[in-house]
């Protein structure tokens, strides 16, 4: 083979090379668009929801996971710091008091990594809660969950095996397909 042979063949690895890299990434970016950016996998789906038992937020006893099961239930985790908390505010007083009227799912609130005070404030101005909270200020019950960030909500059927994991703000859209997963009409 001549020297100039080998350049030519040089040339043309290193052009299949590129093309094939940018072909790949070409591939590696549409996949990447058809992709929910708000999906975090749950190692939780299809177990058992963790125990958990907190003071209540506004009032006294305790929020614990073994009076919600029998039904399906759902468990929304905020803190008054969190922005998007605020703009989920509405709805999940819409689904608490869905859930209240119809007595076919129950919900319940954990307040996490918050001072209690911060979050009375934060319901004395957004709104109260139709259904109890219980306050987490360490942030334990939240890394038993592993939840990432605020506002996550967890979605359990009435086995109290979790079914779904949503991460950020919940709206209508997003419950009509969710709560079907756990036995509950939207």
């Amino acid at each position: 083979m001549t020297c100039a042979t080998r350049k030519q063949s040089y040339i043309l690895n290193w052009r299949v090379v590129l093309a094939g890299s940018a072909v790949s990434l070409l591939v590696l970016f549409a996949v990447g668009l058809t992709r929910d950016p708000s999906y975090l996998p749950s190692a939780l789906i299809g177990r058992e929801v963790p125990g958990f038992s907190l003071p209540m937020l506004t009032k006294t006893g305790l929020v614990k996971t073994e009076d919600y099961l029998g039904k399906p239930f759902i468990i929304n985790f905020w803190a008054s710091w969190c922005t998007s908390c605020r703009q989920e505010h509405d709805e999940l007083i819409w689904l608490g008091s869905k859930a209240n009227n119809t007595k076919e799912f129950v919900m319940v609130g954990v307040n996490s990594r918050d001072t209690n005070s911060n979050a009375l404030q934060f319901l004395s101005t957004q709104g109260q809660f139709p259904y109890s909270s219980g306050i987490d200020p360490r942030g334990r019950t939240s890394i038993d969950f592993g939840v990432y960030g605020m506002p996550e909500t967890f979605f359990a059927d009435k086995d109290g095996i979790v079914q779904w994991r949503h991460t950020g703000p919940l709206n209508r859209r997003v419950l009509q397909e969710i709560l079907p997963k756990i036995g509950v009409n939207p």
